[in-house]
């Protein structure tokens, strides 16, 4: 009887050799899940991509308007600081306008409201802060 078994066992492995519809159908849908995985991971390293550029070239941007801004203060001009801070705006940057100047608790220290008019009528607000000493000159 035990002879008859294992023969009936060699036989029933030799008919399963090759592989069923099912498993193939189950392989490609795996093979699938996993593609369609790794594309999506593309598409959002992609959109990150993009945003992150976009950070950095308005970050590039808002540092040489600071450096502009804190160079036009240190010679000795008789404008004000919104006068020389509009005129580097309005001649350099016409996306960029000033919104508001405030003094900080910091002898000379001020704070510069500056807004973006951007793509898809986005407004941004930047802040920047300078130092600023109005040279005061007696009059001779």
């Amino acid at each position: 009887m035990a002879h008859r078994i294992s023969k009936i066992g060699k036989q029933l492995q030799k008919s399963r050799n090759g592989y069923t519809l099912v498993e193939a159908i189950i392989a490609i849908a795996v093979c699938g899940f996993g593609l369609a995985m790794i594309l999506g991971l593309y598409g959002m390293a992609i959109k990150t991509e993009m945003v992150s550029k976009t950070i950095y070239e308005q970050s590039l941007e808002i540092n040489s308007i600071s450096d502009e801004i804190n160079l036009s203060l240190m010679d000795a001009t008789d404008e004000s600081l919104s006068e020389c801070v509009d005129f580097i705006l309005k001649s350099n940057y016409p996306d960029y306008q000033l919104q508001e100047i405030k003094q900080e608790t910091q002898t000379n220290l001020y704070q510069l409201k500056i807004l973006h008019k951007g793509f898809n009528s986005r407004d941004k607000e930047f802040n920047i802060k300078i130092f600023w000493r109005q040279d005061e000159t007696p009059d001779t």
